[in-house]
């Protein structure tokens, strides 16, 4: 089993996908553009590869023990394996290819990553493609005067006069019709004033519910089959003073609860890295926006 669409797949949700031990894919927003030749490419991400990066964030492995319903240390081993043939072809100046993301190669002892171009990874400019337009060529020649634009442009300036004078006459009408409508306000004012009103059935009163901004990054506790079984782990939480809760079920009809919600990247990772210090070292975040 390869990473190629594992990593695929993230690339699309997280600004960096890290293979353990060996080197992360970053990614970095390129706003749209028009050249000189009228080509119009949409906004975009760029993939590049960092060697350095190695340590492990639990992302790559939680979605692959997610999607293939085995433990985080099942599929902690398939990574390793990955790795380990990676680093036979580093050894033999073999490219590592990774399949719609790119190619990295060894050149005189350098490690170089050329991306593939013809993917997106931008959810917001998913299923755009470049598009090329024409210029259009506008002729400088002067047209003469006709006697027919003479006479048209003497037309137009006798029906805006027109015009003119009928909207002079409206707004006079329309005057005299608010000082009527003022006059009428005054009358029933006055009535409403001597009345008494009694209300035999009131309308009830409307409940507003307002809809909670939590965040878009959750440090995940579990996922769980038994519905039952979450709201346990979320009581648990909740009396370690964890602001816990239930972010819904994925899409293998798992019941998924998280230690908390972060509205950036930077909060989520803070929290992770104590949480899997001093509770669980298999939690991991989800980038998942909750209607």
């Amino acid at each position: 089993m390869n990473l190629d669409k594992y990593i695929e797949d993230l690339l699309y949700r997280n600004e960096c996908v890290v293979i353990p031990n060996f080197g992360a894919f970053i990614t970095s927003v390129n706003p749209a553009n028009l050249n000189n030749e009228g080509v119009f490419t949409p906004p975009s991400k760029s993939i590049s590869f960092n060697k350095k990066i190695k340590k492990n964030d639990g992302i790559l492995a939680n979605y692959i023990a997610e999607l293939n319903d085995i433990s985080f240390d099942e599929a902690m081993k398939l990574i390793k394996l990955n790795v380990s043939n990676f680093n036979n072809d580093i050894l033999n100046k073999k490219d590592i290819v990774f399949s719609k993301v790119g190619v990295i190669s060894i050149k005189e002892g350098l490690t170089e990553f050329t991306s593939y171009t013809n993917i997106n990874y931008l959810k917001d400019s998913y299923g755009l493609s470049s598009v090329s337009s024409s210029f259009i060529k506008r002729n400088k020649k002067k047209v003469p005067f006709s006697n027919f634009s003479k006479y048209a442009a003497t037309l137009i300036v006798g029906l805006l006069i027109s015009s003119f004078v009928y909207n002079n006459e409206l707004n006079k009408i329309a005057q005299k019709n608010i000082i009527a409508y003022q006059q009428a306000d005054l009358l029933i004012e006055k009535e409403i004033q001597k009345a008494t009103f009694v209300i035999e059935n009131p309308l009830p009163l409307v409940k507003m519910i307002v809809k909670e901004n939590i965040g878009g990054f959750h440090v995940v506790a579990g996922s769980f089959s038994v519905e039952e079984n979450s709201f346990t782990r979320l009581k648990q939480l909740k009396n370690k003073g964890y602001k816990a809760r239930k972010i819904g079920q994925n899409k293998f009809g798992l019941f998924q609860v998280a230690y908390s919600s972060f509205h950036t990247r930077s909060d989520a990772d803070m929290a992770l890295e104590q949480i899997r210090i001093f509770d669980n070292k298999a939690a991991w975040i989800l980038n998942k926006e909750i209607n």
